[in-house]
């Protein structure tokens, strides 16, 4: 007979940081089903859930296009958040959203924003029918967060 040790307390998550998706109807749909998932969770474990939806703007484009592209995709953001609110409030989860707008990587803006937030876990969607290949050449939201977060990670498919 062994002595197993005692397990070592792992303090659970206070503040939940979910990241969504609003633009892709098949990514928003990814986004709201991980959504979901964090509202439980926060709920269960009497947490804190912050909505993040990053708008990527690329860099060298015409200004009139920017400001277009800047309207259309921070609509869907606050639509998306709006609807995750919605659901908080249902809840009485603790909610609060950003929208955060990059030229950049979305997952380094996700882990940048996580760890000024003081964040102790991320949770976030992916889709399952991705092609392997697409990962390749497109990268992953969710890979790119899971590999560079200061904090544990959950992806939910």
């Amino acid at each position: 007979m062994t002595d197993n040790p005692p397990p070592i307390p792992v303090p659970m998550p206070k503040k939940i940081l979910v990241s969504v998706e609003g633009s892709e109807p098949s990514l928003k749909e990814s986004s709201l089903k991980a959504a979901r998932y964090a509202l439980n969770l926060a709920s269960t474990l009497s947490a804190e859930l912050i909505g993040v939806c990053v708008v990527q703007i690329p860099e060298y484009i015409e200004e009139s296009t920017r400001v277009s592209l800047r309207e259309e995709l921070v609509g869907k953001s606050v639509k998306t958040l709006e609807e995750i609110r919605e659901l908080a409030s249902v809840s009485k989860v603790r909610f609060s959203s950003r929208t955060l707008e990059t030229s950049g990587s979305i997952a380094t803006a996700v882990c940048n924003f996580s760890e000024k937030e003081g964040v102790d876990l991320i949770v976030l969607g992916t889709r399952a029918n991705t092609a392997a290949l697409a990962k390749m050449m497109l990268g992953s939201v969710a890979s790119g967060v899971a590999s560079n977060a200061s904090c544990p990670v959950l992806i939910v498919r």
